[in-house]
């Protein structure tokens, strides 16, 4: 196989990112990143030297870069077999979660940006709350179809795009259900996630307009 980099932004900030590197962790490929530091000067010419999107991130295959986070998990589910669920059934209804949270819940993503270092208790707008019952509902209707710990039951990449909004809910304190809670729990603490927010949690770089939403740090 091709020698694999993926371009990443800010590991506190960059929820796009961290999902195809949780995807390449579980697949077990070797692969190197490379960050790329966002909002500062020249960081766009970066990002429109790798593709013409001019987002991160952006998965290198030799000399090929492949952007976006659910195509990137597509290349690597073809390489890699079990990163989706084995049923095809399941399998579709992973993959057009996938869509889902990367189109849909804008209220959610707007008013609770991934940012890792934060803890705060401020009331959110009722828009973004009622965006979490949803995800909410949707994410606890599929757990209590089984009886194992991740969505469809096993780990699969359904989970890795489910991960920077399970992060939202503990950052702004976001209610949520005894079900959901559990399931935060389990994708906070797996290994591969707290190695992205180790990283994270040392990082320099901040996004201050990012970091003041809602207060900041309270």
């Amino acid at each position: 196989m091709n020698t694999l980099t993926l371009h990443i932004g800010n590991k506190n900030y960059s929820s796009w990112s961290m999902r195809p590197w949780l995807v390449l962790r579980k697949s077990e490929l070797s692969f190197a990143e490379n960050l790329i530091q966002l909002d500062v000067p020249g960081f766009k010419d970066k990002l429109l030297a790798l593709t013409d999107a001019g987002t991160v991130p952006v998965l290198q295959i030799g000399d090929d870069m492949l952007p976006d986070s659910l195509a990137i998990s597509d290349w690597l589910a073809q390489a890699v077999p079990n990163l989706w669920p084995t049923d095809p059934k399941d399998k579709e209804r992973a993959h057009r979660l996938c869509k889902q949270l990367q189109d849909d819940f804008t209220e959610l993503r707007n008013h609770a940006p991934m940012n890792l270092r934060r803890r705060t208790r401020t009331k959110m707008p009722k828009s973004c709350l009622e965006s979490a019952v949803k995800m909410d509902g949707i994410f606890s209707d599929l757990l209590s179809e089984h009886d194992g710990h991740f969505l469809f039951g096993n780990w699969c990449i359904a989970d890795a795009f489910a991960t920077p909004y399970a992060t939202r809910f503990v950052s702004y304190d976001i209610p949520r259900s005894h079900k959901m809670d559990t399931y935060i729990s389990e994708l906070m603490g797996d290994e591969d996630y707290l190695d992205w927010e180790a990283d994270a949690m040392v990082e320099v770089w901040e996004l201050p307009d990012t970091d003041l939403i809602y207060g900041g740090r309270s």
